[in-house]
């Protein structure tokens, strides 16, 4: 009898095993979305509005067949600069980029980097994805700073408005949203709604999960379902804790978000590397190729082809990167590659499973040909130039590198001559493979206008082997040929004055940006055959023993724990681009400032909901009810007993 033990045991063990295989975090009925009747046209439905599940990525072996890379296959394969995606965007969007000073409309899929500035007009909202598992959603008459997307960490600083911070999935990089008075950092798999009024006083509710609020002489954990307002000054600010105020609107549509995240099934069949895959279930499906495992095909018209509806924009370090039109224009043209498939039109192959995958801004091949091209340099250029999509397994060169296109940098302007173009690249020969337009059209940003290219001109043209010889101009840094709402004066005396608290050397990593004139002249150089050589330019605990003169709020004491052993926390000028860490300052658009008044607490929303219950992480009396901000209302001043200590 127990020899047959460990049998019986192994049958419960499979049984039970399969029991809990079978209850999936995501639904089962529709594994793959289906591609609509209609061709050509994007699906214009609503957001699941059910609730969303609590899950990570499925736990089950991912259906992708790991491919190993090829040897010699090239450049080595390594990590750029950190680059955000503008992933939603209603009402007016604007970007001031963080090498410019001029403000750009925004537009879906316009990349981000260190140091770019977002400004939402008044009843707009926009979602930027930071990776897979961080997403920032900015309100209407909201205006932030991407302050570092690099060092191993998130950290946003708004100078007014309000944003909510999701941590969707497992992550181990850390985020911190800074306002002109303290340092918030959202916990693991949190909501974090912050607001800041016009005069600073800051709001930091938390919705699902925790978060630290920290200032130079301390920090404080703030709980799920509780608001932290803190007013003051900067270098001794007060604080008091209250009752959250009843879900919103914008509750409801951050939580709808999450639903539609998180019920994506296409992430299962890439790396977590890879971002902005939640977008391809709707307009498309996936299918197994025997010779690649699971690929993408979009619903798309017949005549439809890879980078043929979007433009290329400059982006500092990278250069020509590609914006796509299309919703779900990020991930198949910054990942991964294209190829036609026989029944299914052209298909998106994300790359094997194993290794880091690298944001890339473009996966293609750029050709050029004819004579005469204007702004390359001194004796080289082309007239037209064109580009091609790579196909699984070819070489991906870059034309960016180590320093980017900064002053200093040294770039390598190899070109082929009478290279076999159609021996290289596969999608040469098929159908839409082949886009290209005339020189002057592509620096004056008209990707429109075509140009047709034959096999005899593929035979004569010349292959681009590093920077891509064309130098850009200030019509480049659009991602829209739309106009930048920014437009009221009422801001313009205290522009320039924005003070934030938080991580001293975080905030300074915008420095790394060039000026765009230094770019230029830095291809200039390359493409001329001369490089340019110039320079280039922790939160603690808030130990609450002390009481402001309301007896509710109180004084934030203590010494500060930052993130790191060696965190160096502190005041800090936001820094914008071309000027040096010591002067730059955050520049505040004309933007109408939100006015707040008394309002009745908004009724929570009936889906969207479901979060699960915060750990334990504050002993204290209940905090006063506040009251809800219904389209920017005043809160109301609640009561805490005084001298909260943590416990």
């Amino acid at each position: 009898m127990n020899l047959m033990r460990p049998h019986w045991l192994c049958i419960a063990i499979l049984t039970t095993s399969t029991a809990l295989l079978a209850q999936s975090p995501y639904p089962q009925a529709s594994p793959f979305p289906q591609p609509g009747a209609g061709q050509g046209q994007y699906p214009q439905g609503q957001y699941p509005q059910g609730q969303y599940p609590q899950a990570q990525y499925p736990q089950a072996e991912y259906p992708q067949q790991s491919q190993a890379p090829q040897a010699n296959a090239g450049p080595v394969d390594e990590p750029g600069r950190a680059v955000a995606r503008l992933g939603i965007m209603n009402g007016e969007v604007s970007v001031r980029r963080g090498d410019s000073s001029d403000w750009q409309p925004a537009a879906v899929n316009a990349p981000l980097m260190s140091g770019d500035q977002i400004s939402v007009s008044a009843g707009g909202r926009a979602e930027v994805q930071l990776d897979s598992a961080h997403f920032l959603r900015i309100a209407g008459d909201t205006e932030l700073r991407l302050a570092d997307l690099d060092n191993g960490h998130y950290q946003v600083q708004i100078s007014h408005g309000m944003v909510t911070w999701r941590v969707l999935r497992q992550t181990q990089i850390a985020a911190e949203v800074d306002t002109p008075l303290v340092g918030v950092h959202p916990g693991p798999q949190s909501v974090v709604r912050v607001e800041v009024d016009a005069d600073g006083t800051s709001h930091i509710t938390v919705r699902h999960g925790e978060a630290d609020v920290s200032t130079e002489k301390g920090s404080e954990k703030v709980a799920e379902n509780a608001t932290m307002d803190v007013r003051g000054s900067m270098t001794d600010p007060e604080f008091q804790l209250v009752a959250a105020a009843a879900r919103d609107e914008w509750d409801g549509w951050s939580d709808q978000r999450d639903t539609y995240l998180l019920r994506a099934q296409s992430q299962r069949y890439v790396t977590s590397d890879v971002s902005g895959v939640e977008d391809l279930d709707p307009y498309g499906h996936w299918v197994y190729d025997p010779a690649y495992g699971w690929v993408w095909a979009p619903t798309v018209a017949a005549s439809w082809a890879p980078y043929q509806n979007g433009q290329w924009v400059w982006e500092d370090y990278y250069g020509w990167t590609w914006v796509d039109y299309a919703p779900w224009g990020w991930a198949p043209f910054h990942y991964g590659y294209w190829y036609q498939r026989a029944g299914f039109g052209w298909a998106w192959y994300p790359g094997p499973r194993i290794g880091h995958v690298w944001w890339r801004p473009a996966m293609v091949g750029f050709f050029g040909w004819g004579g005469g091209g204007i702004g390359f340099g001194v004796g080289f250029g082309f007239a037209n130039i064109g580009w091609i999509p790579l196909a699984p397994h070819e070489v991906f060169r870059p034309w960016y590198g180590r320093g980017g296109f900064g002053a200093g940098a040294v770039l390598n302007a190899g070109v082929v001559r009478n290279a076999n173009i159609i021996g290289t690249f596969r999608n040469a020969s098929v159908a839409g493979g082949v886009t290209a337009v005339s020189a002057a059209d592509f620096q004056r940003g008209n990707f429109r206008n075509t140009v047709a290219v034959d096999r005899a001109t593929l035979s004569q043209a010349s292959l681009v082997r590093g920077t891509v010889p064309m130098t850009p101009t200030s019509q480049n840094l659009r991602f829209s040929n739309r106009t930048a709402s920014v437009q009221n004066p009422r801001l313009a005396a205290s522009a320039g004055n924005q003070r934030f608290y938080g991580s001293t050397a975080a905030a300074f990593s915008s420095a790394r940006r060039t000026p765009f004139v230094q770019q230029q002249s830095a291809v200039r150089s390359a493409v001329s055959g001369s490089a340019a050589q110039s320079s280039m330019a922790a939160p603690g605990r808030m130990q609450s023993q002390g009481v402001g003169a309301n007896p509710s709020w109180q004084r934030f004491e203590g010494s500060p724990a930052g993130n790191g052993a060696n965190a160096s926390r502190g005041v800090n000028n936001a820094p914008q681009g071309g000027a040096s860490p010591a002067t730059r300052q955050f520049q505040v658009s004309p933007q109408i400032i939100r006015q707040r008044s008394d309002a009745a607490p908004a009724a929570a929303p009936a889906q969207g909901g479901g979060y699960n219950s915060a750990p334990a992480v504050r002993s204290a009396p209940a905090p006063a009810q506040r009251s809800a901000p219904a389209g920017g209302a005043t809160r109301s001043s609640g009561s805490h007993s005084s001298g909260g200590g943590r416990h």
